[in-house]
């Protein structure tokens, strides 16, 4: 992934924690200026990330068209 933008829908690609599975599905809501990215996962539960780790184990989600 290039950039973070709020609004836009990652995939996990790379292994995080315990569990959360890789392919998980989230949305960005919030950068917050200490460069900590707060997210949803589909399944309502919020989680935060440093943007490096962001960056390094997310992809933009491809939407079908």
């Amino acid at each position: 992934m290039d950039t973070i933008t709020v609004g836009t829908d990652i995939k996990l690609v790379g292994k995080v924690d315990s569990s959360t599975p890789v392919g998980s599905t989230a949305t960005i809501l919030y950068v917050d200026d200490f460069k900590k990215v707060f997210i949803e996962w589909k399944n309502g539960k919020i989680a935060s990330f440093s943007d490096k780790q962001i960056l390094s184990n997310f992809e933009k989600k491809q939407i079908m068209a």
